[in-house]
């Protein structure tokens, strides 16, 4: 039994479990496969300034005493940039087999902090065992940014996938009203669209009286945008038919995609889109921006709706169309998101993920 040191700068909490949830199921998915792991090398990246400097310098202290030592057969480290740091003493002096798996904004992230911390990156991606990345898109863009990185090394793994568990089909019920619910589930922060979102429903308000009225929205999560996101469903009297519920541990969350009629997704880019997998899972269309990689895995009147992004005006559009679905069209929307959804399950991603290491290390 190999063991596994497992490294993240971010993880879920009881205080945000929303935080990282993919990261959690990850270190999870590894004690399945039958690694021996250790507790993880994790930190609390939401602190403020001066607390966060000091939780990564002992963050950073705690990685590189564990690569220094020879307990682990190899390291598994999530996100490319703060989580790998600790390995830039060690790495001139000693042969450390490691799995780096990217998430985003670490690969191709384009604010100055994101330029500052990605210095690196060519030199810890030269000496990784494997590199790990949520869909083909992203394997495209890293061999594009590295193309001197072998394609044999870079594994798809589609964020640990779903549990079957918790995101399973809802129930095939009669809707005996013209009222829709809609959901948000996602984090309420810079680049997830929120705002184009509101701004779609205060079209939607103007111009559409009677179907705002048969109009619901649910938001579930946490970010630093919060006070600013109350404060445009303020701007736009939007109160009587959205409701922000804050965040929400990740065993209730399939019940909450399973009473939406519609999951609005309209984040501005994104490494995978799992919260996009778990809706269709769970029987819930899904309202998307038209982005990679969620052109993979929505597809326009298929399984849910795309529309341009950033528009708030399209987006209008197709929540007013989805009005005018008729029961049938709704019933074969809901069938194609459940079956497009089966290659996301964390089985079968975990099973993938497995075979690949297996032959890396």
């Amino acid at each position: 039994m190999k063991k596994v040191c497992f490294i993240s700068n971010l993880f879920p909490s009881k205080e945000d479990p929303t935080f990282g949830s993919f990261v959690g199921l990850s270190f999870e998915q590894l004690k399945k496969m039958g690694y021996n792991l250790d507790q993880p090398i994790v930190m609390d990246a939401r602190l403020g300034a001066f607390k966060k400097l000091f939780a990564y310098i002992s963050f950073f202290f705690r990685g590189l005493k564990a690569t220094i030592s020879n307990k682990y057969d190899f390291y598994y480290i999530h996100y490319l940039t703060y989580s790998t740091l600790c390995l830039l003493p060690v790495l001139p002096f000693k042969k450390v087999k490691y799995l780096i798996n990217i998430h985003g904004d670490d690969l191709v992230g384009t604010r100055l902090i994101h330029k500052i911390m990605g210095f690196p990156s060519p030199y810890i991606l030269k000496h990784a065992t494997a590199i790990v990345v949520p869909s083909a898109y992203f394997k495209r863009s890293l061999l594009e940014l590295h193309p001197k990185i072998a394609e044999n090394k870079v594994v798809i793994s589609e964020s640990a996938g779903f549990k079957e568990a918790i995101f399973f089909p809802k129930p095939k019920l009669k809707k005996e009203n013209k009222k829709i619910h809609f959901g948000y589930i996602s984090r309420v922060d810079e680049g997830k669209g929120w705002e184009v979102m509101l701004e779609a429903l205060a079209i939607l308000k103007e111009s559409n009286l009677n179907e705002i009225n048969n109009l619901t929205l649910s938001v579930y999560g946490a970010g630093s945008q919060t006070q600013a996101f109350d404060s445009m469903v303020q701007e736009f009297e939007l109160e009587k038919i959205v409701t922000y519920y804050g965040p929400l541990e990740q065993s209730k969350l399939g019940e909450k995609y399973r009473s939406f009629d519609y999951f609005l997704f309209p984040t501005r880019r994104e490494s995978f889109g799992l919260v996009a997998a778990e809706s269709l899972a769970c029987g819930t269309p899904v309202v998307c921006s038209e982005i990679e990689p969620l052109t993979d895995i929505v597809f326009d009147n298929k399984n849910g709706f795309l529309f341009k992004d950033g528009s708030a005006e399209d987006l209008y559009k197709r929540i007013l169309h989805c009005f005018s679905i008729s029961e049938e069209n709704y019933s074969s929307l809901v069938e194609n998101a459940i079956d497009s959804s089966n290659s996301y399950k964390s089985v079968k991603v975990s099973e993938t993920l497995y075979k690949n290491m297996k032959s890396l290390f």
